[in-house]
């Protein structure tokens, strides 16, 4: 009995340390991660269009890992519409658009801050009346 309290004496410590050391070395890999993010150059839009942007996700979520972009140049996009699925530490999500028109560029990454531009859309043109279409009154 005495030789179990004595291994416990020794090891609850041991693992408390190990516990420790591991928590921090977590933390300073998930800094550096952000930190790199930060430092990201952010791209310029196109003239006349708007961003659909990373949206805030959660208290403290400052950044996600864009899975799939659902929209890719060229195609028509309504508000509303599935953009992009990312994922966080916390929450796996669909980000969707915020403006309608066409897809005029999109921005790529694997980790993105919130406010980063995911797709440059710029307005649809308005289709002219064809001859036999009677104009609207």
């Amino acid at each position: 009995m005495r030789l179990l309290h004595a291994l416990w004496n020794i090891g609850a410590p041991l693992v408390g340390l190990a516990v420790m050391i591991a928590s921090a070395i977590g933390a300073r890999r998930r800094h550096l991660a952000r930190a790199a993010v930060d430092t990201r150059p952010w791209p310029s839009l196109p003239d006349g269009t708007t961003a659909v942007e990373m949206p805030p996700l959660g208290k403290g979520v400052t950044s996600a890992t864009v899975v799939r972009l659902m929209k890719h140049l060229g195609d028509p996009v309504q508000v509303g519409d599935v953009a992009a699925e990312v994922s966080t530490d916390k929450v796996d999500t669909e980000i969707p658009a915020t403006t309608a028109g066409t897809v005029d560029a999109v921005f790529e990454g694997d980790e993105v801050p919130v406010g980063f531009p995911l797709l440059a859309v710029s307005p649809s043109a308005v289709l002219p009346h064809l001859a036999d279409d009677p104009p609207s009154a």
